[in-house]
């Protein structure tokens, strides 16, 4: 990860240095979060000095539209973009050091993290299937500064680095640089106390694995019913580690836990409650506990399928509904319908209440009564593409559930399969 300052540089020109010893492929990014007029210069110069050391450069562009935190929204910005570009056999490697482990530990002190936070950036890091390689973590700014000078290496001065109105560098700038000029090996102190503090964490957690083991299911939700046993610092724990399971990265606060289990585990009525925390949202369906990715509600989404022969595309990467020729293209997962009438259109709708005759049901029955007995939670069943014709439902596609409307014989000519293929 290449932005040009002399953290980055000093790391690149070590990596570069590193291929007359051993085989590396080695590519730099850069990434413009287009805060500063100058941001496009400071690429170009990237650029330059990459081709300098034969280096494959890459460039992308982000724009922060929150700048309400602007360095965490320009962080999950800049870190989504690795995600997309880097290979399954490649490494990212970062210019963080021991000034940022410093930082860091006042940032997390100030917002009264426990030891998860407090135990700083690991060497190595994996997370959303992502190699993360910090290997300056023990050198210092002050090192690498002098090591930069030294090779007469060039690099990139932003002045933003400057500007105290954001934490990050109102401690760099003011409060570190006072209290390690009154206790010199202060920062190492620091260490000593992440160090620490990763111990009691990584204890804990060995400590609590046995029970989270058994409470976490194949669909990552967490059982729910042993908690009521538990004491509330015991319990917190759990449902902290459970959050981390399901590759949250934000640690929940204290707040956010007391909420969960009061709000949501503690329920009693069907209001099927809920909170979003960054992209996630906690949600209790039975006696379990889900943590899934936040979606928009598609109640009053309707779409037209004017052409039948090309598949239409579902919305926020459902998939896409296939039309499958009978005689050639039949697929097990799809279900046999008969064709519209010349006067019908067809419409996909989501999470439509109404009673109809199902082909597997005598009675008339509710399409919420057959979810809630096939035990879909509720977040799944406002994802699941209804067919209708005109203003009559004809088929639901996730569980192959065909109308009395909708019900085609082998006999009929010109009816056809309807397929979803989840993948798009």
């Amino acid at each position: 990860a290449y932005s040009g300052g002399v953290d980055s540089t000093v790391l690149l020109y070590n990596l570069f240095k590193l291929r007359y010893k051993y085989p590396l492929l080695l590519r730099a990014i850069y990434v413009n979060h287009n805060l500063n007029y100058e941001s496009n210069f400071w690429m170009k110069k990237c650029s330059l000095q990459c081709k300098e050391w034969n280096i494959s450069f890459i460039y992308k562009n982000i724009y922060i539209k929150n700048k309400n935190n602007i360095e965490q929204n320009a962080r999950k910005e800049r870190y989504q973009v690795f995600k997309n570009i880097i290979y399954k056999n490649e490494i990212l490697v970062t210019a963080h050091h021991l000034d940022d482990q410093c930082e860091n530990f006042f940032l997390f002190l100030k917002r009264g993290s426990g030891p998860k936070g407090l135990s700083g950036m690991s060497k190595i890091k994996i997370f959303d299937n992502l190699i993360l390689f910090r290997p300056l973590l023990k050198i210092s700014k002050k090192q690498i500064i002098h090591y930069a000078k030294q090779k007469k290496l060039k690099w990139i001065e932003d002045p933003s680095n400057k500007n105290i109105k954001y934490d990050r560098n109102f401690l760099r700038n003011i409060i570190l640089p006072k209290i390690t000029n009154r206790w010199p090996f202060f920062k190492n102190s620091v260490i000593r106390s992440i160090i620490n503090y990763k111990e009691q964490e990584d204890l804990l957690t060995d400590l609590i694995n046995p029970i989270l083991i058994k409470l976490i299911q194949k669909d990552n939700s967490l059982f729910i019913k042993p908690l009521y046993n538990f004491n509330i610092i015991k319990r917190n724990f759990i449902i902290r580690k459970w959050i981390e399971y399901n590759k949250y990265y934000y640690l929940p606060s204290r707040k956010l836990l007391f909420i969960i289990w009061n709000e949501i585990i503690c329920c009693k009525n069907n209001n099927n409650p809920q909170i979003k925390i960054g992209s996630y949202v906690i949600r209790k369906y039975k006696n379990y506990l889900f943590c899934i990715k936040y979606f928009p509600n598609l109640k009053n989404t309707i779409l037209v399928w004017k052409n039948i022969k090309i598949p239409l595309i579902l919305p926020y990467k459902l998939g896409k509904l296939i039309i499958l020729n009978i005689n050639i293209n039949y697929k097990k997962d799809s279900i046999y319908i008969r064709k519209p009438k010349n006067d019908e259109i067809i419409y996909i709708k989501f999470n439509i209440s109404g009673k109809c005759y199902f082909n597997s049901f005598k009675n008339k029955k509710n399409i919420h009564y057959i979810w809630k007995k096939l035990s879909i939670p509720k977040w799944k069943r406002e994802q699941i593409p209804l067919l209708f014709y005109n203003n009559v439902l004809i088929a639901e596609l996730e569980n192959k559930l065909v109308t009395r409307e909708g019900t085609a014989t082998i006999y009929q000519k010109d009816n056809f399969f309807i397929f979803w293929s989840k993948i798009y």
